[in-house]
């Protein structure tokens, strides 16, 4: 199709704009390349809170096959901003509406929101219920999980190990174990998820190595 004299050629991409993803898209994006890494997944989450519309993630990601599926996994999340969502439906700038009327001159128009995405995953590394006997038994057990950490070849900054302890009268109880890990993602272009869904792949690989060496 000819171009009328004195107009510049259309290009559909500019219409486009720079990539600005959606909650769906993000995802979907991490739960196919978690599939991709051999994880198996199930209790699959998606929240709204209609009031703001903020969005959060969340799914549980376990090694294929195994005696106790549910003992050793991991729970993945990320949280997407009110404002995220409402610039990937209406548009950047639309985000006038969310703060004042038409009638406010103010720099939304301007810029563009920087979309970004943290990716959380919490690895489950021992039954709560555990009776604990003497506190002397916990840094045997970080010192023992930050090995089995090291040997997954974790990529990112060392993850963090949390242990939750109850009193209950003169009985103290280990109600959680786990380790956690985070990768912050701007979205300015689509992310590659497949590395941080191998890592957690490697993790749960090994963590039922830990029903030798540590007591619950």
């Amino acid at each position: 199709m000819s171009v009328p004299e004195g107009e510049a050629p259309h290009d559909a991409e500019e219409d486009e704009g720079p990539y600005f993803p959606t909650y769906e898209e993000i995802a979907a994006e991490l739960l196919e390349a978690m599939e991709a890494a051999g994880l198996m997944i199930h209790d699959v989450r998606h929240e709204l809170e209609p009031s703001t519309g903020e969005r959060r993630f969340e799914c549980v990601a376990r090694p294929p096959g195994g005696d106790s599926p549910h003992r050793y996994h991991a729970t993945v999340h990320f949280h997407w901003d009110a404002l995220l969502t409402y610039a990937s439906a209406y548009g950047p700038g639309a985000e006038c509406d969310l703060y004042h009327g038409d009638d406010i001159a103010c720099p939304h128009h301007e810029g563009r929101p920087q979309p970004f995405a943290e990716i959380v995953v919490e690895y489950a590394l021992g039954d709560g219920g555990y009776q604990l006997s003497d506190l002397s038994e916990v840094p045997h057990w970080i010192e023992t999980a930050r090995a089995l950490l090291d040997k997954a070849k974790v990529d990112e900054d060392q993850p963090a190990v949390h242990i939750g302890l109850s009193w209950q009268g003169e009985t103290t109880l280990v109600e959680r174990f786990v380790a956690e890990s985070s990768w912050y993602l701007e979205l300015d272009e689509p992310p590659d998820l497949a590395p941080i869904s191998r890592q957690v792949a490697a993790v749960l690989r090994l963590t039922p190595t830990l029903a030798d060496r540590l007591p619950f």
